[in-house]
């Protein structure tokens, strides 16, 4: 029977992606802040520690695919239309 998994690298791949999607996660967080003005999404750092990356671009990168993981959190609890694929690839931020 085949087994079949993931490529070792694929996490890594899905996380830098995530981590470059600045302009995304400022405009997700500005609808967020226009539908909930108490949210505080704008407030998460996305810490990584240090034993996670090598350099800082990668640090970079890791800390904001933890914040546009965070956002998607509440985003999904606010909006009707999911962040992804709805919002940001029709926005233009893929």
């Amino acid at each position: 029977m085949e087994e079949r998994a993931l490529h070792h690298s694929t996490i890594w791949w899905m996380l830098a992606w995530m981590g470059v999607q600045s302009a995304a996660l400022a405009v997700g967080r500005q609808q967020i802040q226009q539908r909930n003005p108490a949210s505080i999404c704008h407030r998460f750092l996305g810490a990584v520690a240090p034993q996670k990356f090598r350099s800082p671009q990668r640090q970079r990168r890791l800390c904001r695919a933890r914040q546009v993981l965070h956002l998607i959190a509440e985003w999904e609890g606010l909006f009707p239309a999911r962040f992804f694929p709805r919002f940001a690839t029709r926005s233009g931020f893929s």
